[in-house]
């Protein structure tokens, strides 16, 4: 993979990656040639984005909703998840 990639870098195609795991992880995985030769990185679910290593944007659902809906968020899906007629409960 990293061939193929550093192939396509040299041809100047573009490339990101994009992963659920945070960008420490996201460098152990892929390892740090890969993911310092991607020309995007979108870690976290693409909560922190990152062009050329440099971070260019991060977001949060607590930053974005703000506390109070946040709140009323998580207490929803608490209760959904309760009321859930799940056939066998342990």
């Amino acid at each position: 993979m990293l061939d193929t990639l550093t192939k396509m870098k040299a041809k100047g195609i573009d490339f990101g990656i994009v992963s659920g795991s945070d960008l420490v992880k996201v460098r152990e995985q892929m390892t740090p040639a890969i993911t310092e030769a991607a020309h995007f990185c979108f870690a976290e679910n693409g909560l922190d984005a990152y062009k050329v290593g440099v971070p260019i944007e991060k977001q949060s659902l607590n930053k974005h909703l703000g506390e109070d809906n946040l709140k009323r968020l998580v207490n929803f899906i608490l209760h959904y998840i309760a009321d859930l007629d799940i056939p066998i409960k342990r």
